[in-house]
């Protein structure tokens, strides 16, 4: 049997690190989103166009590959609070 080692390279562990550091500024991002955009239509919500121009503005002092990593991660992760969202409300609909 042969084992698979994982091994990072110091480009991926440098987008880990981003992702680490700017953890709070992405929570903040997404309280945000979903709270400004309660109003709104879920399949506005959930529209990928939207959540990336509303996160990019936050994440100004990033740049190249970095900034494109932590936009792609605030998205996705506003994209699975939305969903968890939706799927609590259709949930208490149906009780």
């Amino acid at each position: 049997m042969t084992d698979t080692v994982h091994t990072r390279t110091p480009a991926h562990q440098h987008l880990i690190d981003a992702r680490i550091r700017e953890a709070d500024l992405i929570k903040a991002v997404i309280h945000a989103y979903i709270v400004e955009n309660r109003d709104v239509p879920f399949a506005e919500r959930i529209d990928v166009v939207r959540r990336k121009a509303f996160a990019t503005p936050y994440f100004y002092h990033l740049t190249g590959i970095e900034k494109a990593f932590v936009i792609a991660q605030t998205t996705m992760k506003i994209s699975d609070v939305l969903w968890r969202i939706e799927r609590e409300r259709r949930e208490a609909e149906d009780a």
